[in-house]
């Protein structure tokens, strides 16, 4: 049976037990005369709970009994415990606190660059922020099928990514090139890498990959160096990854942030499926609007005759016009919140059952323009916060945890500042949606620009990160609502709530499938 324990934990989870911990696993496999299938389901279990809780590569006695003991009470707890009694169900993760982790190619492992990310970082930040992508996003695609040749395979059927320095002597030779996308002369494209820089010709393209192409974006260019120019014959984005593929590569990394679950896997399933109530996601809420607020009186009291849903995600703006600071838009700004906890208090089981989440726009106070944007001062949300049971007012982008799921949400006119900054232009008669949801996934980034376009304070680009890829990417825009599944991701936009129909969407996590709903105007 030590074998079997070994094969498990060691072989495919890379634990290592130590000798208190191997005899401790043995005696419970014994005791409860548990044949070979059902040991090994029972020791995936206990393996992978140990891997999501981020325990550490070491299985040491103390905390696997404790361990074990919790696996043993099965999901028994979950019927005795209501689902919205734990943080560790629903839990709000600010774009200040995802884990400041960078990818080091050296040792294939993720390191904490600095002691502590501040605003106002250093200049070292700054030049590693996009060595930092091109670092993360190469691994990547060296680990694709298409790159990593297996033993007695035909070795050419793969491609070899080459650096810009080996192309130097080699003209009308054919190369694939992993670069960053760059006007580093006025008219002039290139491509760089952590080797040099080369002009790209690229007026040749016979063949380009679903996408959007913009300055500091990443690509790879296939095609030869004429006169010290690289000939581009086809360009696309890199291959993307799933998040299966990410998570069995870095199993004992966190990646996304907050704190891991006290519950197994197991549990956290059952409880999507006794709460399937739908999360109701609504963008560019103008409360400033006196429609507005009637739709959202409909909306409530709509859903207060069936079960409350799980979440209710509002995203800015929350006014019509931008914010101006030291004009009366302050104490307008606040009434307007504080009207909108007057509303949700007159529906009572859902401001007690549902979670409330805020994320603010570009016209919300404060910030300095810079992304990750701050959460919404507590002068403004204080009234509305003492009316709501589970309430989180967040930053921009944020992070959602619910049971097994893992939510991006962003707030950004993505598509229009992309789009009008594209180096290349997109094939004729394609769905633009679907070209931006790849962009973002395929680069790993949420806002894939220069910083002189859309600025990233330096030390929080990995709050920016779509890596390993969520189950749901909420980019909401102010375009036309759309849902797209990439990648096993799920990715929506819900449109202008004011000045549009209403429309929202509801996400519906055990289906893993969103419905666009709007309210009927009066």
């Amino acid at each position: 049976m030590q074998s079997l324990i070994y094969k498990v934990f060691t072989r495919k989870y890379s634990l290592s037990l130590q000798a208190d911990a191997l005899e401790l696993l043995s005696t419970v496999i014994a005791q409860n005369e548990l044949s070979t299938v059902d040991a090994t389901k029972w020791l995936e279990l206990l393996a992978d709970t140990w891997t999501k809780r981020e325990a550490g590569p070491l299985v040491e006695a103390g905390p696997l009994k404790d361990l074990v003991a919790a696996v043993s009470a099965g999901t028994s707890s979950v019927s005795s415990r209501g689902a919205d009694s734990a943080s560790d169900v629903f839990t709000v993760i600010s774009a200040f606190d995802v884990p400041p982790l960078w990818y080091d190619p050296s040792t294939k492992t993720f390191t904490h660059p600095f002691t502590k990310a501040e605003i106002l970082s250093s200049a070292e930040a700054k030049a590693s922020l996009f060595r930092q992508r091109y670092d993360l996003i190469k691994q990547r695609v060296l680990r694709n099928e298409n790159f990593t040749p297996v033993m007695f395979s035909d070795h050419n059927r793969f491609r070899t990514l080459s650096t810009i320095d080996s192309l130097q002597g080699r003209e009308g030779e054919r190369f694939l090139l992993l670069g960053m996308l760059a006007q580093l002369e006025e008219g002039k494209l290139f491509l760089e890498d952590r080797a040099g820089s080369i002009e790209l010709d690229v007026t040749n393209v016979g063949k380009r990959a679903h996408g959007l192409f913009t300055e500091s974006s990443f690509v790879l260019v296939d095609g030869c160096v004429e006169d010290g120019v690289f000939r581009v014959d086809e360009i696309g984005l890199p291959p993307p990854e799933t998040r299966d593929v990410t998570r069995n590569a870095f199993p004992n990394t966190n990646l996304f942030g907050g704190s891991p679950s006290l519950r197994t896997e197991v549990q956290l399933r059952e409880i999507e499926v006794a709460t399937d109530n739908g999360m109701v996601i609504l963008s560019d809420v103008w409360l400033d609007q006196p429609s507005t607020m009637r739709a959202l009186r409909v909306l409530f009291d709509g859903f207060s005759h069936s079960a409350p849903p799980i979440a209710f995600i509002f995203i800015g703006d929350f006014s019509s016009r931008p914010f101006v600071a030291g004009s009366g838009d302050t104490t307008q700004y606040r009434d307007n919140m504080t009207a909108l906890g007057q509303l949700i208090s007159e529906f009572p089981d859902i401001s007690r059952s549902s979670h409330f989440v805020f994320v603010p726009g570009a016209n919300d106070p404060w910030g300095s323009g810079a992304l990750p944007k701050p959460r919404i001062a507590e002068y403004f949300t204080k009234r509305l916060e003492s009316r709501l049971s589970h309430v989180t007012f967040t930053t921009n982008p944020c992070r959602i945890k619910y049971c097994a799921h893992e939510i991006v949400v962003f707030r950004e006119d993505l598509l229009k500042r992309i789009r009008r900054n594209c180096v290349l232009e997109p094939e004729e008669g394609t769905d633009v949606a679907k070209h931006l949801v790849r962009t973002i996934i395929d680069q790993g980034h949420l806002c894939p620009l220069p910083q002189r376009i859309r600025p990233v304070y330096w030390a929080y680009d990995h709050a920016m990160r779509v890596y390993p890829v969520p189950d749901v990417l909420v980019l909401a825009d102010r375009f036309d609502a759309y849902s797209v599944n990439y990648e096993k991701c799920h990715c929506v936009n819900p449109g202008e709530f004011s000045s549009g129909e209403f429309s929202f969407f509801m996400y519906y996590p055990v289906s893993r499938t969103s419905q666009y709903s709007k309210i009927p105007k009066s």
